[in-house]
């Protein structure tokens, strides 16, 4: 296999830490647009559920909206879990590209101090995920506060059997 990189060395380099930056900047709109999304959507769901209350009453109503927003709440989490994921790996290219290129050597660039400063690792996934269950427990609250408990045992008598 032919080594098209050589002599190539440093435009390989720059190829893949532009990349990896281009990668983790677009993973941070992708982050944003699926946090501001689910907020979004829970703000309309406790909207509406807040405005139709006589509509949701029934038992079986609730639980679906309870459901629905579970799912969210879920696919909202597992996708910036992932997205945590991936700018794991993105940082690590980055700081190999950072030291293959010398950014980490002390006086190669800048007389007695090194082109790159130490960057700690510092994730939002802890603040994203504190958001979606704050949004859904809000939603929850919601929920739980719009049905009747007459409507439970209205419901149960309907459902179980008679002897």
């Amino acid at each position: 296999m032919p080594n098209y990189y050589v002599g190539h060395e440093f435009e390989a380099l720059r190829c893949q830490f532009e990349n990896q930056t281009e990668r983790l900047y677009r993973m941070t709109l992708i982050d944003l647009r699926i946090f501001t999304g689910y907020i979004t959507l829970q703000l309309a769901m406790g909207a509406w559920i807040a405005t139709n209350q006589e509509n949701i009453a029934c038992i079986i109503v609730s639980i679906g909206l309870l459901l629905t927003d579970t799912a969210l709440a879920i696919i909202a989490s597992a996708l910036l879990y992932n997205n945590y994921q991936r700018r794991k790996e993105v940082k690590k290219i980055v700081d190999n590209c950072s030291e293959a290129l010398g950014y980490e050597q002390t006086g190669l660039y800048l007389q007695a101090r090194p082109l790159n400063v130490h960057m700690e690792f510092n994730p939002w996934i802890g603040w994203y995920l504190i958001g979606i269950a704050i949004g859904f427990i809000g939603v929850l609250m919601v929920i739980l506060g719009t049905f009747d408990p007459a409507a439970i045992i209205c419901f149960l008598r309907h459902t179980t059997p008679s002897v």
